[in-house]
């Protein structure tokens, strides 16, 4: 069966500033969508394989439907999640994580991050209306050893802790919560939240937690569920 970690590599195109520098010599050799081969300095050919390849051609639609999709469907299930973006930097990272600009809500470029709050409201439609689902949004930065609350700049030092229970957990952290795909594109952005998109959010037990990286900025998706019928 499928691994629980997925690993996959993205290439992106030449940019014009490397064209002009470096020529268009190519390093990588497609094998098929699984295996490419790399050429080292010495014209000597490596063969790597991964989960999946993404070539330069590929879009942000088909990274999403392979990456994070699945992660989306087991979130709404009770199944924790997780998203790392690795790579040097202009790898192209933001891109592959947010798109161009969130701001532009340019729908065929847009990034796993506007995606996933997308995919989440897709999946809970599809849920017994007895299921009601509550999504909160929390955006951390981790720097120098120490996690910063993007949400609240004076919650600098936050406190990384295993609950016995609910398992890791982010002490202090400011969650707002998500009431639409509208509201969650909008909170995504790294600024200091708007009271207007705010709503109240109940002490119960968070059980899901869909987490997505990118950089050292994490983003933290919690989802509750709470059945109607198990009240009467």
């Amino acid at each position: 069966g499928m691994s629980s970690i997925t690993v996959c590599a993205r290439f992106r195109p030449l940019s014009s500033k490397e064209r002009r520098d470096h020529g268009d010599g190519i390093c990588v050799r497609s094998l098929d969508n699984e295996t490419f081969f790399f050429k080292d300095e010495k014209d000597e050919e490596c063969t790597f394989s991964f989960d999946r390849v993404f070539y330069q051609g590929s879009n942000q639609h088909d990274v999403y439907e392979f990456i994070a999709l699945p992660i989306v469907r087991d979130a709404v299930n009770g199944i924790n999640g997780t998203i790392i973006t690795y790579g040097q930097t202009g790898a192209g990272k933001t891109y592959s994580m947010e798109g161009p600009s969130i701001v532009e809500r340019d729908e065929q470029k847009k990034g796993l991050l506007p995606r996933v709050v997308d995919g989440l409201f897709d999946a809970i439609k599809l849920f017994d209306e007895a299921n009601n689902y509550t999504i909160k949004l929390s955006m951390v930065e981790i720097y120098m050893e120490k996690v910063r609350d993007l949400f609240d700049l004076s919650k600098d030092n936050i406190q990384i802790k295993e609950h016995k229970v609910q398992g890791i957990m982010v002490y202090g952290v400011t969650e707002t919560g998500i009431v639409n795909r509208a509201v969650g594109e909008t909170r995504i952005l790294p600024i200091l939240p708007n009271p207007a998109f705010c709503m109240p959010l109940s002490d119960s037990v968070l059980f899901i937690v869909l987490l997505v990286i990118s950089l050292q900025i994490l983003f933290l998706i919690f989802i509750q569920q709470r059945n109607e019928h198990d009240k009467q």
